[in-house]
């Protein structure tokens, strides 16, 4: 059986990819403006998808800034608070 590709590894939807690469380069941009040392292959991936991404933002219908997309709209297209509400419950116990 064939391995599924290296994307799928970090989400099996779209949404779920879009969420985990918004958040990876949120990250990685909060640490450079901190002045913490950022990994190489952190740099790369910010400089190949961030010009990407914020064109796609800018060209949209109604045009979003990325950041704020990723910390107010997207949650609501995730099952990310179920998810961690979950965890939560699992972890304490109740």
């Amino acid at each position: 059986m064939e391995k599924d590709p290296w994307y799928l590894t970090v989400g099996k939807t779209p949404i779920e990819r879009m969420e985990k690469l918004l958040s990876k380069l949120d990250s990685i941009g909060r640490s450079r403006e901190q002045g913490s040392m950022v990994s190489k292959a952190d740099r790369d991936l910010s400089y190949k998808y961030i010009g990407q991404i914020k064109s796609i933002f800018k060209n949209l219908s109604k045009p979003l800034k990325w950041k704020p997309f990723l910390m107010s709209d997207l949650i609501l297209l995730t099952d990310s608070p179920f998810k961690v509400k979950k965890k939560c419950v699992n972890e304490t116990g109740l």
